[in-house]
């Protein structure tokens, strides 16, 4: 940032305004960058537990869905979603949880950007545990061992500071659950977001 400052000083004397304004643009970019890492630094940092309340699941991934629509019907994408008929009982804070399923369509989306038809599965179950699989047809995991590191990243620069799934990963853990990922049989990356369901009898006695 220091160079661009000085640079764009350099232009100045020089009266080169136009070339100036270039470097300064720069300097606006990485301001912005700075911001958006030190954004997600704090979330990363931040710990949950404090907002947990008895919610179903199935609101989540409704919830979760419809505020990617837009994007989702940018890109063209087919979405396939398939929720059980009765609740799905879970404690936790609905808010940080459809905060992890968007970070997963948002990547399942960057995944999918050179399939010529894209595909995104969002399919809830609820056996011992409640789960919430985010499935694509894009190329795939290249290193699992890697992906819920901080700062591990396969986007472009620019594209991401490879926060997100380390998040998604502390929000889920905080919730009592797993955050997993596989590749499919078919080709694909598969998330899959496992939490502990309620205790019906626990929720009563409250």
């Amino acid at each position: 940032m220091k160079t661009y400052l000085a640079g764009a000083k350099l232009l100045l004397q020089r009266r080169r305004p136009e070339e100036a304004l270039s470097s300064f643009q720069r300097i606006d970019d990485l301001i912005e960058r700075m911001g958006a890492i030190t954004k997600q630094l704090k979330s990363y940092a931040r710990k949950g537990g404090d907002a947990l309340e008895p919610i179903d699941a199935r609101d989540c991934v409704s919830s979760a869905l419809s505020m990617m629509e837009p994007q989702l019907k940018s890109r063209k994408v087919r979405i396939t979603r398939s929720l059980p008929s009765d609740p799905v009982r879970i404690l936790a804070d609905r808010v940080r949880l459809e905060q992890v399923l968007i970070n997963l369509m948002r990547n399942a989306l960057d995944a999918t950007k050179s399939t010529p038809e894209p595909e995104i599965s969002l399919i809830l179950t609820a056996g011992q545990f409640a789960t919430v699989t985010v499935r694509d047809n894009g190329p795939g995991i290249e290193d699992l061992d890697a992906l819920f590191e901080p700062f591990y990243t396969t986007k472009a620069p620019g594209d991401g500071v490879g926060l997100g799934l380390a998040i998604s990963s502390g929000i889920v853990k905080d919730l009592g659950g797993r955050l997993y990922a596989r590749n499919g049989r078919a080709g694909g990356a598969v998330f899959e977001v496992q939490l502990p369901l309620l205790d019906e009898k626990v929720e009563a006695a409250e």
